[in-house]
This record gives structure tokens, sequence and C-alpha cells, in this order.
């Protein structure tokens, strides 16, 4: 089999099983080394001084790379260690030996590999006891895990973002406490509790129901009496025109907004946003009868004032006109509305979606403090102002979609019962609450420490925390007050904050946590509780039939969205978005489909079983409406993601044709076949080109003497330099194959250097073909995917890789190569599903030990 002729860093040459077998390479011929060999010199040692030596030894040695201090002893030094990983990253990336030094066989290459593997492996297993990491929560689990424990949701995004560490934000390296962490902590702990408990006997606080009714008025000019005090609320319905209840909002300006501002909730709670809407859609005879009315007074007022140019303004007249009945972006889709909460100076958008045409009545949930507050509605479509309707975006006249607003409502505090359920999950029922006040907080306390700390609890560790119970009641504190005073140090303990793992095989409670912030980002459920408690957790079989029901869990949605979206970089979507004036179709609506379509495409793969090799090349697609109208996919309504098949024509299937992907390998006015070869080496294949030379440069923007020059053109030229052919020449061919989309994720057939990037009549065809460093031709996205298919291991390898290391917590190294490639027999014995990677990772010595 060929294989693509890549540079691989340690993450990617760890599991490069198959030896390559690059030109030259097996042609032994003996030359001579021009130094003596090390005395007894055997395997590794014995490889270098044959192969590598001659250019590496002494104190010129080239690259400060020296053979002589890698020694059977040097494996137990961590920079040394990686020294022979950098060894096998030359061999594997074909950089070493050069061309013109002798060539070592495809099968002296594999021993290398496999002894410089086996020599990592006992050294790592040598000090794994001396040097064990445990893992702190993500902001993610914490959440989930709070919420979990206490049924609160609590909002974390004032802690510090997890650095990212092999790709993931859950390596345990990385996961470090900083005294701010600690802080943060203390006080959240405190914020929950008091949010979560009630005070004993206090009243369920009286629900309010107000309901705004917004009328055409000048800004600012209505107030409306609610019933409070001091509640003189603005409700405002812009300048919208009025159809009986109805105020249509046509589209988004300053003085078009609906909402209600300057009140006050008499008590924080969650609280129900109410939202009574319809929606109204022009078809394309509207849109054409509309744009006529609108071009017609156009010309002939140019008419008036230039009676000379006639023909020229019939002529803008018919091609303008042309443009409204037939280009893609009038087949509009409902209209869509922002919700957006304003609490003291910070706003926060509530919720964003389509309104159906029928009316109906929209409830969004949000949480209040008792600051003052807002609530506006803004028209939320957004229709490409391109160079034939720019100026005529602001008319009333002009067809789009319509959002209409009845009324609105605002009603809460909301609670499922009273004491709230956050209450009674922790202060549960018992007769012991009246009789023996000590014996039930110890009993609240011992349950509370139970789930949080995800596993039995000493008597020691409980007598501790009784004890600050004891204190704060000698405060004359109240019961309520006093048993927060425990809790609060229970959620600000290393054995809630942290996965408590000692060294050796895990207990079957720290497997039950693992698997379940593996699977779920949160804590193990009753099930897996019991399972541990009996023992039988660690039962193999018992651990693939709870992977498969956590898996069947929606809270499985979660890996989902942690794993494909770190793996895949959707985290980037946005960072750097496509130029709003040369990619106007790029809105909101299309951000935020996009990343949806690449997680309900990972979703589905893993739901239903498929290959996964579908990830590289699929005949069906997973999208909702906003996308199918961008990918030109009819029949699809609504903004719920669905698999559909791929209809003849469409350029899409497979995760290299997502506009997601697509985006984040561009720079924002233009594609970047670097990126995107970049992008598919790494997160595709496992390999990494590495960094670039210094003084290596940009591409050119204008090319002296080519008038039109594509991205291709201006690469041709860039990497004439030789020190950057080397890695230009593994990267480019990749990135040109996916030329035919543009940095908005579009798909087209010519490079387009007219007004603001508009394909012309003579603009240049895109050129998507290239050759591999192995001769392997491509041409396109088809060609590009034909050869990943083609080198499905590497992918395969990749793919188990990247979620071995999610679910370990660690990056891997050479002493894993084992563990990878079991994975990837796993898989191609089970159809290379990804429930089979899951569960063979999960039944794998390396998941059950510390």
């Amino acid at each position: 089999m060929k294989r693509l002729a890549l540079g691989l860093t340690l993450g990617a040459v760890l599991f490069a099983f198959s030896p390559l077998t690059p030109a030259g390479r097996g042609d032994n011929k003996e030359k001579p080394i021009g130094i003596p060999r090390r005395a007894g010199a055997r395997g590794g040692q014995a490889f270098l001084d044959k192969y590598c030596a001659p250019c590496h030894t002494g104190e010129k040695a080239k690259g400060n790379f020296r053979t002589e201090a890698l020694t059977p002893e040097s494996f137990k030094d961590r920079a040394l260690k990686a020294k022979w990983a950098e060894a096998v990253n030359q061999l594997n990336s074909q950089l070493m030996p050069p061309r013109e030094a002798m060539q070592p066989t495809a099968a002296e290459v594999a021993a290398f590999v496999d002894g410089v593997a086996a020599e990592t492996k006992k050294a790592e297993d040598a000090l794994k006891d001396k040097a064990p990491v445990i893992r702190r929560l993500t902001r993610d689990e914490y959440k989930n895990s709070i919420k979990d424990l206490t049924g609160v949701d609590f909002d974390t995004s004032g802690f510090p973002a997890d650095p990212s560490g092999g790709g993931f934000d859950n390596n345990a390296r990385n996961l470090t406490v900083s005294p701010l962490h600690v802080e943060l902590y203390a006080n959240a702990a405190k914020q929950i509790l008091d949010q979560a408990l009630v005070e004993e006997g206090q009243p369920r606080p009286e629900k309010i129901l107000w309901r705004f009714d917004p009328k055409n008025t000048a800004m600012d000019s209505r107030r409306v009496k609610l019933d409070t005090k001091n509640n003189f609320v603005i409700v405002n319905g812009g300048k919208n025109t009025e159809e009986g209840d109805w105020i249509v909002v046509h589209h988004e300006s300053w003085d078009k907004g609906v909402d209600a501002r300057n009140f006050a909730v008499p008590v924080e709670g969650n609280y129900i946003v109410r939202l009574r809407a319809a929606g109204r859609v022009p078809n394309r005879q509207q849109v054409t009868a509309a744009a006529e009315k609108i071009l017609a007074a156009r010309r002939d007022q140019q008419l008036q004032q230039n009676p000379n140019g006639a023909k020229y303004h019939q002529e803008a007249y018919q091609r303008d006109l042309k443009h409204f009945a037939t280009d893609p972006i009038y087949g509009y889709g409902p209209p869509r509305v922002k919700v957006v909460q304003h609490l003291g100076s910070q706003p926060r958008t509530v919720a964003e979606v389509d309104i159906t045409e029928g009316p109906k009545t929209y409830e969004f949930p949000a949480r209040f403090t008792t600051q003052s507050a807002g609530i506006n509605f803004h028209y939320a479509y957004d229709i490409p102002r391109v160079l034939e309707n720019f100026w005529c975006q602001g008319h009333d006249d002009f067809a789009r979609p319509e959002l209409l607003i009845d009324w609105f409502e605002l009603e809460g505090p909301i609670y499922d019962a009273w004491p709230p359920t956050s209450h009674t999950r922790i202060l549960f029922p018992s007769p012991l609450r009246q009789s023996n006040e000590r014996e039930y907080a110890k009993q609240v306390l011992a349950a509370f420490m139970r789930r949080a700390y995800r596993r039995p609890i000493a008597e020691a560790e409980l007598a501790g925390k009784l004890a600050l119970f004891d204190q704060a009641r000698q405060d004359k504190l109240s019961f309520v007050e006093a048993i927060k005073a425990p809790l609060t140090a229970i959620l600000a303990s290393p054995n809630f904050l942290f996965l408590m793992e000692t060294p050796g095989k895990l207990t079957d409670h720290a497997l039950a946590a693992r698997l379940s912030y593996f699977l779920w980002a949160a804590p193990p459920d009753t099930t897996l509780s019991q399972l541990a408690d009996s023992g039988k957790l660690s039962n193999p079989t018992t651990l693939k039939q709870q992977t498969d029901r956590l898996l069947a869990d929606p809270r499985s949605s979660e890996f989902v969205r942690r794993f494909a979206g770190q793996w895949l970089g959707l985290n980037q979507v946005g960072a750097n978005p496509p130029a709003a004036d040369l990619f106007p179709g790029y809105d909101r609506h299309f951000e935020l489909s996009i990343v949806g379509e690449s997680e309900a495409f990972f979703a589905e793969i893993l739901k239903s079983d498929l290959d996964a090799l579908n990830l590289i090349k699929s005949n069906f697609v997973v999208v909702n409406e906003r996308l199918a109208r961008a990918y030109g996919i009819p029949g699809v309504k609504g903004d719920t993601f669905r698999r559909v098949a791929v209809p003849a024509g469409v350029h899409r299937g497979g995760v290299p044709t997502q506009a997601s992907i697509l985006t984040i390998t561009s720079n924002g006015t233009r594609t970047s076949p670097v990126k995107r070869g970049t992008w598919i080496m790494k997160t595709l294949l496992g390999a990494d080109p590495g960094l670039p030379v210094a003084n290596a440069g940009e591409i050119a923007a204008r090319v002296p003497g080519i008038e039109k020059a594509t991205v291709r053109k201006r690469l041709e030229i860039h990497r004439t330099r030789p020190q950057c052919a080397r890695c230009h020449s593994r990267i480019d061919p990749l990135g040109f194959s996916l030329e035919n989309f543009d940095a908005s994720g579009a798909w087209r057939e010519r490079e387009g250097f007219g007004y603001k990037g508009r394909v012309e009549q003579n603009d240049p065809l895109i050129d998507a073909s290239s050759q591999l460093p192995d001769g392997t031709k491509i041409t396109g996205v088809d060609g590009l995917q034909d050869a990943l298919l083609a080198r499905s291991d590497d992918f395969l390898t990749c793919l188990s890789t990247k979620l071995l290391t999610f679910a370990l917590g660690r990056e891997l190294s050479l002493a894993d190569r084992p563990l990878v490639q079991g994975a990837v027999k796993s898989m191609k014995a089970n159809k290379n599903t990804l429930r089979s990677l899951i569960e063979f990772t999960v039944t794998s010595e390396a998941f059950r030990i510390k």
C-alpha cells in the first residue's frame, strides 16, 4: 500500500505501524560510516551507529543531535527519551537519512521503532508509581457535577479557561490549580448553596406574571406601571407597522427593536420569558414583484436626471431584476428572533430561534436577579448585503421574511416544588429532622459527601465535616446556615474537585467516575454507583453493557460536543470569521449551524453504528434548513438537524466538506491551502509537518506582472524558496484539493477577482488537482477523500489515538503503541464503528489502571 509521504512529529510517528518504503530505501548499498561503532552496540544503538552517527556525533553534530548520548539508560531521562522519539520521527517522516546517504531497509526501520517503543514502555512503567497525576475537573465537568449534585445550573464562564494538552482540555498535567482557582471555588460553593437551599418555614415567593403589549410609538415614550411600587417599565414597539394586535418587524435597525426595559423583578430566581409570535415568508414571485417596483422607481428617477443614459439605466434595471428573480439568497427561510436579556449593564443572548408561520407561543428560561433588567427581541434573519440590494435593504418595501409579535410575558420565579427540588435533594425529608437534629445533619452530610466524592466515605471524614456543623450551631446560626458550612467545605474539597485515583488498578468507584466523566462529563449515576458498591463494574462484560447504556442516554451529547468539538477544532469557529464584505452569506445563524452540523454528523455515525470512515466520505449529510439552503439541498425545513442523502451535483459528505472545517482553515479573506493541508495531516492522519522555518514569510498578496494570481500560483512562487519547499511539498497538495470551497465554505468553480471577490466571466478556473510526494495524483475533494480512504489505517490510527488521549486524560507516548494497535484491530473486527473503539477503550488495561 502506498503511504502519504508526510512529515510526522512525535504524536504521529508513535503509531506509524506500517514501515515506510520511500524511493531508495531498501537499496542497502554499504557506504563507509567514517566512525567506529560502539563496542557491543545492539538494537537501536547499532541502528543509530550505522545510519545516523556519520552526521550526528561529536561536538559538531548536525541539528545538535548526538547519537552517543542515546544509551539504554537514557530512556529514564525525560529529555534524552525525547531524543529517541525524535530519531523515530525523522525516520518515519523520511527526512533522515539524507537521500545521498545509505538507506535502511523497511524491516530495519520497523525493528528500530518497535525496540524504541518497548524500551520507552519499560521506562515509563518503572516511573509511573513515582509520579501519579490526579486530574482536576474541567469547567464543563464542574458545571455538570454541580447540577447533578444540587440541581443548580451554575455559570462557570467566570472560571479560567482550561488549557489544552494533546488537543483536549482534560489533560491531567495541564489542569493545575492556582490561588485564583481556590478563591473562585470557595466563592462558587457559597453561591451555589445559597441558590439551592431556602430557610425552613420560608414562604414560597409570590409569582409575578407581567404581560407587555408593544405598540408603534416614539422611542422610550411609552411607560407602563407594573404591580410593584417603582416599576414603570418602558415598553417599546419600535417604528414598526401595526396590523391589528400584531407588530410587524421587517428588518433589524436601531429604531425597529421591540423590548421592555427599566424593570426589576421582586425576587431573584428562574423565570420564563414568553413570546407570542408568527412569521411571514414571501415567495420568489413576491420578491421579484417587490424588487420590480423599487427598481422601476430608481430607473425612472435616473431617467429624469439623465435622459441620455436611458439605454444604460434600462440595462441596469433588467440586470438587477434578474438578480432578484434567480439568486438563491431570496429563497427565504422563516424569520428569526434573537432574545436578549439585559441584567444590570450586561446583555446576554437567551435564545435564537426560527419563527414558524402560524401563531405560536415560545418560551425561554432565564435567571433574573433584582437588578434593573430588560428584554429585547431582535430581528435576526440576515439577507446578504450585495451590490444589487445593499441600497434597498432598509426599505420597508424590500420583500423579506417578517416577524410578527403580539405580546410577550415574564413569569416567575418558577419552582418545580416548594421547598424546591434543589433543597430537598440535599435536605431530604426525615423524622430525624425534628427528633435528633445532629443525627439528621450527619445523614445529610454522609449522603452529600458520598455523591460529591463519588465513593464510600470514611467515618473520620464525616466526623470532620460534622464538627463544622456543630461549631456553626454553637454560633447561633440557623440549621440551614449551619449545614452550609460543611457543605461548602465539601464543594471546595480536592475530593470533589479532583478525580482521586490511587496508583495501580482502579477501584470500581474510581472506574465508575472515569467512565461517566468520559462519556457524560458528569458524575456516576445511581446504577453505576450500585455496580461499583457490589464490585461488579470492573467485569469487562458489565463495562460494555454500561458503556452502551451511557451512550444511549441524552447526556452522552456531552461526549459528542467535547470530543468531536475539540478533535475537529470546532471551538475555533468564529475566531477569525470570513470578512462580511467578501463573504456576505456568512452570518450568525450560519455560524451556529456549521458547528451543529459537525456535531450532529459525528453523533449520527456514533448512534447508528456506522463505519467511522464515513467521517472522511459519506453519501449523506446531517443538516438543518439554514445549511441546506447554503449547500443547495432542497426540501429541508426547520432548524432541527436531520440526516439527508446528498443529491447529485452537491459536493458534500464527510468532514472535509463541512463549512466548519473549511472556515477555520481559511484566513478570513481567502482560502489557505497550507492551513487546510496541515489540518488534514494533523486531524485526520495524525501527522504534523512541524513548525515553519524561521523567516519563511507569508505568501505574497500580489505577484508583480500577474494580473490575476490565484492562491495556488502565489503558493507555487512562495515554495520556490528552498527553506519553504520541503514542508509545502507535503502540505500543499492536500490543501489544493479543497480549493473549490471558498473561505466561507461555499462551492465555487472560479477564483473571483471582481468587486469584493466576485467571480467574473474571465476569472481563472479553480485548479484542484495535485500530486502527493509518493506520486499519488488527486483531483478535487473527491480525489482527496479517495486518497484518504486508501490510507484508512492511518485515519483509524489517528482517530484511536485521539479518543484514547481524551479518555485517559493524558498524552500518549511511544509506550502506548501496542494500545493503539489494539484499538485499530478492534475497530477493524467490528466494522470500524466508533462504539467498538469506545468499548475497547473502557475495557483496556490503560483505562482501568492509574
